[in-house]
């Protein structure tokens, strides 16, 4: 494991490849900014925020980057009362971890806005976050590629039947709100006209954009050739498929 000098340079670098400002790593570690500084001058980063620290950055570099040949186990917190549903991940002194770094969880917000698969949805207030779902960080970084950040994520609920079979109406969808333009071909969450939409998008040879639906009996299909205002909303990467058993 890096220590000291070598352990700042790989600060530094981790926070260039990941595309954030000290100031933010700061504000996700609840540090003053000059602490950041010291990490990257001294490598003065005290033991117990490392798991943190690999954690977060593990989007953008591997444990060899750390001078490790794998990542430890996360440690478990420990608990007093059995664990429930309801509960919010806790940091070690018992207040509620940020989501993001993960520590062993990563708590994703569930925003209020739904998106249809089908006529469109009206648009709701942005960001209005009505819960948290929870998921492993290292299953993030290992399942969901590519990825902006893992500070975009965020969950929605997808209704109508016009992307069945890939997904149905009600599924919890994860989206990745980093993403504004459709550079490949995926299911994206569109706004267009003030009503929010989930479409399969395709770039064609000459350069438009084919949006369309995966239900075979939902003949839609547009076309987009600069003429119609869209705005790309995110990627959906991501959809929990419920099934009653």
């Amino acid at each position: 494991m890096l220590t000291g000098r070598e352990l700042g340079s790989a600060i530094r670098e981790a926070i260039k490849k990941k595309g954030v400002t000290q100031r933010e790593v700061a504000r996700v570690f609840e540090v003053k900014p000059p602490s950041i500084q010291d990490w990257i001058n001294k490598g003065t980063v005290s033991k117990d925020k490392l798991p943190a620290l690999w954690s977060y950055f593990q989007d953008v570099v591997g444990p060899e980057h750390w001078g490790l040949d794998s990542f430890p186990r996360w440690p478990s917190r420990p608990r007093t009362t059995a664990p429930s549903l309801n509960d919010e991940p806790q940091d070690h002194d018992g207040s509620p971890t940020p989501h993001l770094p993960g520590f062993d969880a990563l708590s994703i917000p569930v925003l209020a806005q739904t998106a249809a698969m089908g006529p469109g949805e009206d648009q709701l207030h942005d960001e209005v976050v009505v819960g948290r779902l929870t998921v492993s960080p290292q299953w993030v970084s290992r399942t969901i590629k590519p990825l902006s950040k893992l500070e975009n994520l965020r969950f929605i609920h997808g209704y109508g039947d016009s992307m069945d079979p890939t997904f149905a109406d009600g599924d919890i969808l994860l989206v990745d709100i980093g993403v504004n333009s459709p550079k490949i071909d995926g299911v994206y969450v569109m706004e267009a006209n003030d009503r929010i939409y989930i479409k399969r998008v395709r770039q064609r040879i000459d350069g438009t954009f084919e949006i369309s639906s995966d239900n075979p009996t939902v003949k839609t299909v547009d076309v987009l050739d600069g003429s119609h205002p869209v705005e790309v909303r995110g990627r959906v990467v991501w959809a929990w498929n419920g099934k009653k058993l």
